[in-house]
């Protein structure tokens, strides 16, 4: 299995009247650098991982048009991001599409 590394960019604060626990982050994952790639990430699974920490989530939607996408966890990320990095979960099709060379798993 091959996976992308990615970086957070920002917590992205969706509350309502009750839930204030942030789940959703905008990624950026080198390579992708424009709306058409970013939109090919929709839908796949991501890994958030620190240590023995594991979070998954899912790629949810695009973020602007510079290749951000936003991403939903099943919990909220700690605090303290540290040195955490987020891995998306690629297959041949993706990396073709992608045109990806060399995965920086």
């Amino acid at each position: 299995m091959t996976w992308l590394k990615g970086f957070i960019s920002s917590e992205r604060y969706r509350t309502s009247g009750k839930n204030k626990a942030v789940k959703e982050y905008i990624l950026s994952f080198p390579g992708v650098d424009d709306l058409r790639k970013a939109s090919l990430l929709v839908g796949r699974s991501i890994e958030y991982r620190r240590g023995e920490l594991r979070i998954r989530g899912r790629i949810v939607a695009t973020h602007g048009v510079r290749g951000g996408v936003r991403a939903r966890f099943r919990k909220g990320l700690p605090g303290n991001l540290g040195d955490g990095r987020v891995y998306l979960q690629l297959d041949a099709e993706l990396l073709k599409a992608l045109r990806l060379e060399t995965p920086s798993s």
